[in-house]
């Protein structure tokens, strides 16, 4: 399985994103609120990206669970594969 279609590879990699994007703006606001005297401009601008990093951190948390499940089933696909085929040698052994 390719990581492009790993759902758990594309979940990491989404979180890695989000995660970027944020640590970003958190970096330009904080230049932003070193700038600036208005330090409630300020607050009203980081509860706003943290809101923004909550809904991200929601989404990919639901990508995560997504992807758990996904992997689960694969899981659960392979072992009935494994034992379909050990069922079959040990018929043609026995």
């Amino acid at each position: 399985m390719s990581n492009s279609t790993d759902p758990m590879a594309q979940a990491i990699s989404r979180l890695d994103r989000a995660l970027t994007q944020v640590e970003a703006r958190l970096n330009r606001l904080q230049a932003t609120a070193r700038e600036s005297g208005d330090a409630d401009a300020d607050r009203a601008r980081l509860a706003e990206e943290l809101d923004k990093a909550r809904a991200s951190e929601a989404a990919m948390t639901a990508a995560a669970e997504d992807a758990s499940k996904a992997l689960g089933d694969a899981i659960a696909e392979l072992r009935a594969a494994a034992n379909a085929a050990e069922a079959a040698v040990e018929a043609d052994n026995g």
